[in-house]
């Protein structure tokens, strides 16, 4: 078995520990969205979401392409993200 990677590991889920990022992910379970779209879902500004979405890219957690002019982000590993978060959720209950 191979060694994990554990600053990588910690990393993504340092990314996951922020409100607002949680929030970002969990929008993007429904679909692609660009920037504009979840600033409007989440009720947050755009530099604010454009911010977040850089650190969850750089994690690997989402990725982009563009579309004219704008930016539209999608989950890398959506399963394993659905999957996060209903754990998280189960918790709650």
């Amino acid at each position: 078995m191979a060694d994990l990677d554990y600053e990588k590991m910690s990393g993504f889920f340092k990314a996951l520990g922020n409100p607002t990022r949680l929030r970002i992910v969990k929008e993007l379970t429904e679909g692609e969205k660009c920037v504009g779209e979840v600033e409007s879902s989440i009720r947050v500004s755009q530099a604010n979401v454009s911010q977040h979405l850089t650190i969850l890219k750089a994690h690997g957690i989402v990725d982009c392409r563009k579309e004219g002019n704008a930016r539209c982000y999608y989950l890398r590993q959506t399963d394993l993200i659905k999957k996060i978060l209903k754990l998280i959720e189960s918790k709650e209950a």
